[in-house]
């Protein structure tokens, strides 16, 4: 009778350790279908902001302004585009055109007689540039609908920096003008534009760092005078 208590002891004790050990069986497949389920739910959101980020950029190919950055930069141009200085055209014409090459500005047209200048946009250095230029596709995003986030990349074998990309596409596209045109023989007018830049931000930092250029080139010609 002992023997047989013995043996029935031994098999409850083994078929308690088979029931614990399909209990702790049964949880890791739970925590590897909850692992599997979260790594599907991040792939589908990663493929979503993909699609998002592609239909951003194609907005942006199509339209790149918005209204109210249109309007903004008229207001600029107003007030910060035109300059009158009180020296002769030869002498504006000169000081432009060394400034421009101060700035990295590559001149890509320059007509004397007509007073007609166009360059590449000057330096602001990478990261400056790559900071407002970031800035402003966010706020584009945002007045397109789409979350300030997507400008960011956020990680995936196929995911892009759509700032990084538009900020190349821009800047390829992008250039200045300088008009100049004779008031009399001591007084020569000059309006600056800039050509597909469209971020009031941007545009306004262009204008100060090519009149502060400017400015300083017609000081350090005073002794020509």
């Amino acid at each position: 009778m002992k023997r047989r208590a013995f043996l029935f002891s031994g098999i409850a004790l083994l078929s308690g350790c088979g029931a614990v050990g399909m209990g702790r069986g049964g949880g890791d497949m739970g925590g590897f279908a909850e692992m599997m389920r979260k790594q599907q739910e991040q792939a589908m959101q990663g493929m979503e902001n993909i699609g998002a980020k592609q239909k951003l950029m194609q907005d942006l190919m199509n339209n790149p302004d918005l209204p109210a950055w249109h309007a903004q930069r008229e207001k600029m141009a107003l007030a910060v585009g035109d300059r009158t200085f009180d020296k002769s055209f030869e002498r504006v014409f000169d000081g432009m055109t060394v400034a421009l090459a101060t700035l990295g500005s590559r001149v890509n047209n320059m007509e004397r007689v007509s007073g007609y200048i166009t360059a590449s946009i000057p330096d602001l250095g990478p990261a400056k540039t790559q900071a407002m230029q970031k800035d402003g596709m966010r706020q584009y995003a945002v007045a397109k609908g789409y979350p300030p986030t997507l400008v960011d990349q956020s990680g995936g074998a196929f995911d892009f920096d759509v700032g990084g990309t538009s900020n190349m596409m821009a800047r390829s596209m992008s250039g200045l003008t300088l008009s100049l045109v004779r008031q009399s023989a001591k007084q020569t007018k000059v309006k600056l534009r800039f050509d597909n830049v469209y971020y009031p931000e941007l545009v306004n930092e262009y204008y100060k760092t090519v009149w502060a250029a400017v400015d300083k080139q017609m000081f350090l010609d005073q002794s020509l005078d």
